[in-house]
């Protein structure tokens, strides 16, 4: 798992898991499971696990074949 600690955020730039998964089309557990499987980068602040927007729609994009 890739876990990065960030000391502050633009909110703008970070999704929580359940928006992640939203946007996704997919359920929070599945984005958890791409977390620990280290498919994607989680980002901690304060008790928050978030992912980037941009990494998200990339991943958006992949699934998509796009």
């Amino acid at each position: 798992m890739h876990t990065r600690e960030l000391k502050h955020i633009d909110a703008g730039e970070y999704l929580t898991v359940e928006e992640a998964a939203s946007l996704l089309g997919l359920k929070e557990m599945s984005i958890r499971n791409y977390l620990s499987d280290g498919k994607l980068t989680t980002y901690k602040f304060k008790s928050l696990t978030l992912l980037k927007k941009e990494e998200v729609m990339k991943w958006k994009d992949r699934q998509r074949g796009t």
